[in-house]
């Protein structure tokens, strides 16, 4: 794990730099779940190995962690002692960008994360639309707060979330956040989206807006809250193996070269 200070704070995070990079590698920015932490989001992921693969580079940064060893993002409504005492999130993500621009002629950036982390995801897409040109927000949802504000500009949102989630519910609200489906609502919105396109497979809803940036959502059958297809999952939670969540975000991205 590396260091860096952000706002006063030491803060860590997990990098993979493949041996075979390109010469203007992509960044990809994987934000961990609530209590879990960088290596188990990259063990969940598979992003590193798709890194060596394709010549881009992978960054897991590690959220706060709690006197009672949580790990938690300040997502504004949620969640933690990051919440609680407003850690400053965006610009540990925002120094985070600027070193690897110091380090590597970075081309386009991804923000990927599931929970928690893509919550966290969610509020960088609106606060960082300047260094980000996608976002993937898997399992997760936004707030009120979130519905009154606006990116700088437009960019790609690919929304990926289980259709039997209860723990962050697609269709009703639970606490401080709105049903997850108001998500991709909002970015169709802020993204001037005006065509609508539905399909549906055996095995998941897809929902496409389209405009100069395109918004889409990637409803799972079957699936709980989960990252769809990872390596890992949390109990009971139920993962029918249908859609590669990873694959999924990566064809997107890497289709933008």
């Amino acid at each position: 794990m590396r260091t860096i200070r952000s706002n006063g704070l030491e803060r860590r995070y997990l990098l993979h730099v493949p041996i075979d990079i390109a010469t203007c590698p992509d960044l990809v920015i994987a934000l961990h779940a609530l209590g879990t932490n960088p290596s188990i989001m990259e063990f969940m992921t598979k992003l590193s190995s798709k890194a060596d693969e394709h010549g881009f580079i992978v960054i897991y940064p590690e959220g706060t962690i709690s006197s009672t060893g949580m790990a938690s993002w300040n997502a504004e409504f949620c969640c933690g002692d990051s919440a609680l005492e407003k850690v400053d999130d965006v610009l540990f993500i925002s120094d985070l960008i600027d070193i690897l621009r110091e380090n590597h002629n970075i081309n386009n950036v991804l923000v990927t994360g599931f929970s928690n982390g893509g919550m966290l995801t969610h509020i960088l897409g609106v606060k960082l639309s300047e260094k980000i040109q996608m976002i993937a927000p898997v399992g997760a949802t936004i707030s009120d707060e979130i519905l009154n504000l606006n990116p700088e500009r437009s960019m790609e949102v690919l929304i990926i979330h289980g259709q039997e989630d209860q723990i962050i519910p697609l269709y009703k609200s639970k606490g401080n956040s709105l049903p997850a489906i108001e998500a991709e609502q909002y970015w169709a919105r802020v993204n001037k989206c005006d065509i609508i396109e539905k399909n549906e497979t055996p095995e998941a809803i897809f929902h496409n807006y389209e405009n100069s940036h395109k918004v889409t959502s990637i409803i799972v059958k079957n699936a709980g809250h989960v990252w769809p297809g990872g390596q890992s999952r949390m109990l009971e939670q139920h993962d029918p193996k249908t859609i590669d969540a990873t694959s999924q975000i990566l064809d997107r991205f890497l289709s933008q070269n």
